[in-house]
């Protein structure tokens, strides 16, 4: 689990209820259950280092923020290394760490495969909502459907500025559920499929990244 979480966890019961819900805008009861659905999906996921990375075949977000008529098949990938990085407009970590991607992305561009999944919304309007996005207005309701989560996902990109492939996660989030990767997640896969790098459960410190970073030096000095 994520160790920002464990942290905030151990803060707990420093805190009176009502301090807690004003600091976490949620009850202790909800981030209970915030943490045991956490702890649910990492038990479930079945990205694990050393094994084959599960497949999936997935819409992608078009230039101009259309949904593509055909798939992305991460199969179809293979004979070069793969990077996936998952995320979400609504996680104000995700969008703090963007610089620092970038400067990666630009860096092994051209020796990895840069590829985010967009998965479902963190910290949305009608959930778990944050004062870092209303005082940066990121404020969208959770996506119910591929449109839906099109749209935030083209923001998000248009905001930042990547250029690389974006798989908008299907509603079901059937991706998220084998790589258990909200709020935000990093995988490294060598040229075989298989996955060499897994990050920590989001969110992570900024200084994850540079575990990341090492990964990616190491798949394509071993490539």
């Amino acid at each position: 689990m994520s160790r920002i979480a464990f942290e905030m966890r151990d803060q707990m019961d420093d805190l009176s209820e009502a301090d807690f819900k004003d600091t976490m805008g949620l009850s202790k009861s909800e981030f209970r259950d915030y943490l045991r659905t956490a702890a649910d999906q990492e038990d479930n996921c079945l990205a694990q280092e050393g094994e084959p990375a599960p497949n999936f075949a997935a819409h992608t977000l078009n230039a101009e923020g259309s949904i593509s008529s055909g798939l992305l098949n991460l199969s179809d990938l293979r004979g070069a290394p793969v990077s996936l990085i998952f995320g979400c407009y609504t996680c104000p970590v995700f969008r703090r760490q963007s610089d620092r991607m970038k400067q990666l992305i630009k860096h092994y561009d051209g020796r990895v495969q840069f590829v985010f999944v967009y998965v479902l919304e963190a910290h949305p309007t009608d959930g778990w909502n944050t004062e870092s996005n209303r005082a940066t207005g990121v404020m969208y309701a959770q996506t119910i459907n591929l449109e839906d989560r099109a749209k935030v996902a083209n923001d998000w990109r248009s905001a930042y500025e990547f250029e690389n492939p974006v798989v908008l996660d299907w509603p079901d989030n059937r991706i998220n559920a084998d790589y258990a990767g909200e709020p935000e997640r990093l995988y490294v896969l060598d040229g075989d499929g298989i996955v060499t790098f897994k990050s920590e459960q989001g969110p992570y410190y900024d200084n994850h990244l540079e575990d990341w970073a090492a990964a990616l030096e190491k798949v394509v000095l071993s490539n």
